[in-house]
């Protein structure tokens, strides 16, 4: 059986979609895609919002998936957090929104992201994925809870019909520079083997806006 990977595009908003847009057209059109939306909107341009709802529907009917991803993405330092919480903090430049949260902060977070989504007239999100991929059991139920197909975590897919699935995501994203070019010839070896043989985990090729438009394979 031949096996093709997941593709994601995280960090999408209000402010780098059209330039997110032309990315995806590099990639070419065979490819769909599961977008990482960040749904925070404050300041934003009526005519903006506008274009960036108009956007989030033509990438639905070409056929991609559009994932709710946090609600501001960068984390709220004035919430409190466990110990592994602000350690994941430090980890991720503050990018770890729901690291470390109590129960009812966690809720609290994913109804703003909800609100913000509703503003955007794109339809139900298809999952959730917690930003730089610090979640929680805890948040996971919670996802559940309120309804979400998908919920991705940086090693496990779950689907609500399918249960979960180990997965290995390669991404680039806050490595550095000299880590770069063995991440992506681990790609093209992993790659080459997961079309052959289906029962290796998941492959996920994850992308970035600051990563440009290397196309991956």
């Amino acid at each position: 059986m031949h096996c093709f990977p997941v593709y994601e595009f995280h960090d999408i908003n209000a402010e780098n979609f059209a330039d997110i847009e032309g990315i995806l057209k590099e990639y070419g059109g065979d490819k769909k895609w599961n977008l990482m939306i960040i749904p925070f909107n404050e300041g934003v341009q009526p005519s903006v919002l506008k274009a960036f709802s108009q956007q989030l529907l033509e990438w639905k009917m070409e056929g991609h998936s559009l994932y709710l991803h946090g609600y501001r993405h960068k984390a709220d330092k004035i919430l409190k957090r466990s110990l592994l919480g602000r350690l994941a903090l430090s980890l991720t430049n503050c990018e770890s929104e729901f690291a470390g949260l109590s129960k009812e902060d966690s809720k609290m977070l994913l109804t703003k992201a909800l609100q913000e989504w509703q503003k955007l007239n794109a339809g139900e999100p298809q999952g959730f994925v917690p930003p730089a991929w610090y979640g929680s059991r805890m948040l996971f139920y919670l996802c559940k809870d309120l309804g979400f197909e998908n919920y991705n975590s940086r090693f496990t897919l779950w689907n609500k019909s399918k249960g979960s699935r180990f997965s290995v995501p390669f991404s680039t994203a806050g490595l550095p520079r000299p880590a770069i070019p063995i991440v992506n010839l681990c790609e093209k070896i992993y790659l080459k083997i997961y079309k052959i043989f289906n029962f290796l985990p998941m492959m996920r090729i994850v992308k970035h806006p600051a990563e440009g438009s290397k196309c991956p394979h």
